[in-house]
């Protein structure tokens, strides 16, 4: 026996693996900026994925190196949070193809398009992704193109499978080294020649994906967490997944003592109310909701205190253009406010922003009709 009897275990140039036969194999998803496919299909009756070359770029040496690499990276990877890579394959049809875990759930952005997210499931989420990204930076594995799109979450216990490691880096690797990734949520230092990428690209797109979930739940603290994941400078942010884990944490049992601090003041307030006899003279307390969200505190905070400044200003408010110059400025400063719980542009732009801007807009001209109508009957 001579020494070309033994390999490393993973591929390499003149291994050809044995066609395997696939029963029921549909195609699920081809990349619009990639080479790749997806199939789902049957073997020994039990579900798989398919991963392959779409077919122009199929015998095309560049792209087949970059499916090798992928496979090597994934068959190294064995993380309950982590798809499984299974083996390497060549399938009739398809030519050479990376086999997967079958994972029976929807990616992260369909969760949360759905409306399923909640703060402890996005506490849990966060965690279980931190711990996957823990253990592939351990390896020196820098996944590259973290985004809701690649992390799927189970029907069965809403757990995180991480998938695709097509654009992931290693030291293992000196070729495929090119700048990649989905624009939003790529590192700035990734688009910069010369710089050596480590971990904290992907701490910066899972601090983008923590500040999505930030704004859906309108969580301040969560989104703390992500401003730090995201500065500009790397060494300004998370050293480590473990450390957004425990940054995380904290901001729980902050949510759990606010909680109980809040119960005990709705508590006080309402003996307090109880034995007030003067409490039928007390000016009303405006609490707008919109939809199934209360809005933002600090906006509300901002009308009620509007409100009771323009109805001490009555006198000077009959007046028209004082009126008009009151209310642009109550416009303007709700804008500036919300823009403060929404400190990236990216953030602007979604459709929780514009829903809460579209609201606080018609709960301002609400308040000033009726301000305006109160005023007029003095």
């Amino acid at each position: 026996m001579n020494d070309d009897s033994f390999t490393s275990g993973f591929l390499k140039e003149g291994i050809h693996p044995n066609d395997t036969v696939f029963t029921d194999i549909q195609g699920i998803y081809t990349s619009t900026s990639g080479y790749n496919q997806l199939f789902r299909c049957h073997r020994y009756g039990k579900l798989h994925i398919l991963k392959a070359l779409q077919p122009m770029y199929r015998k095309t040496a560049f792209c087949e190196q970059a499916l090798e690499k992928e496979f090597n990276i994934g068959y190294q990877l064995e993380h309950l949070h982590i798809c499984r890579t299974l083996s390497w394959e060549k399938a009739s049809s398809l030519g050479h193809c990376i086999l997967l875990e079958y994972v029976d759930g929807v990616t992260l952005k369909e969760f949360m398009q759905q409306g399923k997210l909640t703060l402890p499931l996005a506490i849990k989420i966060i965690t279980e992704l931190c711990s996957a990204l823990q253990y592939i930076h351990s390896k020196q594995i820098v996944h590259r193109d973290l985004k809701p799109s690649n992390i799927l979450i189970t029907y069965n216990g809403n757990n995180v499978k991480l998938i695709d490691f097509s654009l992931s880096d290693c030291d293992d690797y000196d070729v495929l080294k090119l700048p990649a990734g989905t624009r939003y949520y790529l590192a700035p230092e990734i688009l910069q020649s010369g710089t050596s990428l480590d971990l904290r690209a992907d701490i910066y797109s899972l601090g983008v994906i923590i500040g999505e979930m930030a704004t859906l739940l309108k969580n301040k603290h969560l989104a703390t967490v992500s401003r730090k994941c995201t500065h500009q400078k790397r060494d300004k942010r998370y050293a480590s997944a473990t450390e957004v884990i425990n940054a995380v944490g904290v901001t729980h049992k902050r949510r759990f003592y606010m909680v109980i601090a809040a119960a005990m003041l709705v508590g006080i307030t309402f003996l307090a109310i109880c034995f007030n006899s003067d409490v039928s003279s007390a000016p009303p307390i405006f609490y707008p909701v919109y939809g199934n969200q209360v809005s933002s505190e600090n906006c509300r905070r901002l009308i009620a205190s509007e409100r009771l400044r323009m109805l001490h200003s009555a006198d000077s408010l009959l007046d028209e253009k004082r009126w008009q110059t009151d209310s642009l400025i109550l416009v303007k400063r709700l804008k500036e406010t919300l823009d403060e719980e929404y400190p990236l542009p990216e953030l602007r732009q979604s459709v929780t922003y514009q829903h809460q801007w579209e609201s606080l807009q018609q709960e301002a001209f609400r308040q000033l009709q009726q301000i305006r109508f109160l005023i007029q009957q003095r």
